[in-house]
């Protein structure tokens, strides 16, 4: 494979070009059809597969920063999507779960995530999605190593603690 001549020929470039292209797309999708900004999808889809959790676990499921998924629950909670109790165990946490119209409103904006989701598939030649999810999770292996060790030799803790400019990750999903 030819070196890359440019930051647009990067991988990681490429890949963000792709992010940026498809969040968008649902950003406005979701916003027009539904009322819900991505971030705030975001957020309603991990509570959605994770309930009952909190906000820290909603952030590391994202790999965001806490007080952004924060914020978006605020607004989640505010609509009436979400409602958080105290943990019986620790109540110092709060527990996040979808209420009745947050189940509603996960369904309707999953359908449409679903078909979008189908469609990107469908223009990859027969067969070979599956050889995609597998070189994306490698691809994640070997990012998250990268990260790791380049922790281990800053001693970056930082970069573990959340924040976007000392990991240098972006501030949102």
């Amino acid at each position: 494979m030819k070196k890359p001549d440019s930051v647009t020929d990067f991988l990681s470039s490429r890949l963000l070009r792709l992010s940026n292209t498809l969040g968008l797309y649902a950003s406005r999708r979701y916003r027009d059809a539904f009322g819900i900004s991505l971030p705030e999808w975001r957020v309603l889809s991990i509570i959605a597969s994770c309930e009952p959790t909190t906000a820290r676990e909603v952030s590391r499921n994202l790999a965001t920063d806490k007080g952004w998924v924060s914020l978006s629950a605020d607004s989640l909670r505010r609509r009436g999507l979400i409602k958080g109790s105290p943990d019986s165990r620790d109540g110092r946490r709060i527990l996040l779960t979808l209420t009745a119209e947050g189940r509603k409103m996960h369904a309707a904006v999953l359908a449409v995530a679903q078909w979008r989701h189908e469609r990107l598939l469908a223009c990859l030649p027969e067969g070979s999605a599956a050889l995609l999810f597998e070189c994306l999770d490698r691809l994640q292996a070997e990012a998250d190593a990268m990260l790791e060790e380049s922790i281990a030799e800053n001693g970056e803790a930082e970069a573990r603690s959340g924040d976007p400019a000392a990991s240098g990750r972006s501030d949102r999903p």
